[in-house]
């Protein structure tokens, strides 16, 4: 008999067609968005999180008087030795070197295109391993590979290659640089040719401009001699960083910079956008709750009649709510199908527009069954309360 009741409940979703349908497609909306919404807050708080674990413990050294990336201009000629792989040496020899997780030196070197009006872009010899840390950005490690790879060990004195997207877009003739096949590609930088091996992407036009290449293979290039642009100093513990930049600023030839201001500005950016998505998430839910709500209940005050019938020839309570739960768990799980190829669908666009790795994945699918039950929940609590206490009389008046 609960099976009859359960049949019946299913078919009872679908007596309005025309209301079931637009109520589904309602719900699978504010379910599938509502998931990314919860996805993108998650990765908020995880890339703050890592920011903050990672960038105040970063203290960067860059020559003394120097601005920005320093080196190379008319006032630093190429082979000046005071910041250079000499100033590198002493980093590792300072008193406090047990807290120094990491060190990493740098080269910069401004590349400009005469064949094209005002084209700018950098060319960063770096040690294979280290992050690639796109100048002028908020955060250094921002940069992730989109196609390819980034550098191994067997690179150091290797020519390959990892450029921005804009630099892949204009300078390569790349169209799609998240599905561009890199074989066979190459990248001329001062004569000298380069196989490319990846394109990455920071979500910010000036940080895609760039070209990372081993620092060896810069140094064979570029002949800049000893000549350093930057070193990045990785402390191993919040705790030890005061430490170490005491140790840093004792080095004549260096600046120490600390970048707690980075995180500060990641923070306020990252928040705004987790409070906004936390208002959308909420909006969001709002609407799919209400929508259930409102539709069980009228379809409740419908069939009270019907209800009030059934319990005067005898159907047991248990079955009647049985039929009730199982329309509303139809509805739900059918906006719930809907919400997986409307997130699958709304992803990449959301990824695009917050710059965050949101992605349709068991995540996503994770929350899109927990919203759906969380409605269908919802949307039990009046028709199950009134067939409870509805007797056969109460139903006949209300009729």
């Amino acid at each position: 008999m609960l099976a009859g009741s359960l049949q019946r409940g299913v078919r009872n979703a679908w007596r309005r067609r025309t209301r079931s349908v637009a109520v589904v497609v309602l719900l699978a909306a504010s379910t599938g968005a509502l998931a990314l919404m919860a996805q993108s807050l998650l990765l908020s708080r995880a890339q703050i999180a890592s920011m903050e674990k990672t960038v105040r413990t970063l203290i960067e050294l860059r020559e003394a008087g120097a601005f920005g990336t320093g080196g190379f201009g008319k006032d630093k000629p190429v082979g000046e030795e005071h910041f250079s792989v000499g100033t590198l040496a002493a980093v590792r020899r300072i008193s406090s070197a047990s807290h120094i997780a990491r060190v990493d030196e740098y080269v910069y070197r401004p590349d400009m295109d005469p064949s094209k009006k005002n084209v700018y872009a950098m060319v960063i010899g770096l040690r294979p391993g280290a992050a690639l840390r796109a100048i002028g950005e908020v955060d250094y490690e921002s940069a992730r590979i989109v196609v390819g790879r980034t550098f191994r060990a067997e690179d150091e004195q290797s020519r390959v290659a990892v450029v921005g997207r804009l630099y892949a877009l204009q300078r390569l003739g790349v169209a799609d640089p998240g599905t561009a096949d890199l074989a066979g590609r190459r990248v001329i930088l001062n004569g000298d040719a380069y196989e490319l091996i990846g394109i990455y992407s920071t979500g910010n036009d000036f940080g895609d401009n760039h070209v990372f290449v081993p620092i060896e293979a810069f140094r064979a290039t570029y002949q800049p001699g000893p000549k350093l642009s930057k070193i990045f100093v990785t402390v191993d513990s919040v705790t030890n960083v005061e430490r170490v930049v005491a140790e840093l600023r004792a080095l004549p030839e260096a600046d120490v910079v600390t970048t707690p201001e980075a995180v500060s500005t990641a923070r306020t950016t990252l928040g705004g956008l987790a409070a906004a998505g936390a208002a959308a998430a909420v909006l969001l839910f709002a609407v799919g709750a209400t929508l259930t709500v409102f539709t069980t209940v009228l379809s409740f005050r419908e069939r009270v009649a019907e209800i009030g019938t059934l319990k005067a020839i005898g159907a047991p309570t248990a079955e009647v709510v049985a039929e009730l739960v199982a329309e509303t768990l139809t509805l739900s799980a059918a906006g719930g199908a809907g919400a997986v190829l409307i997130a699958a669908a709304l992803a990449p666009v959301l990824r695009g527009l917050i710059s965050l790795p949101v992605a349709f994945d068991a995540q996503v699918a994770l929350f899109v069954v927990a919203g759906s039950a969380v409605f269908a929940l919802l949307g039990c609590v009046y028709p199950v309360a009134r067939a409870l206490r509805l007797s056969p009389v109460q139903a006949m008046r209300a009729r």
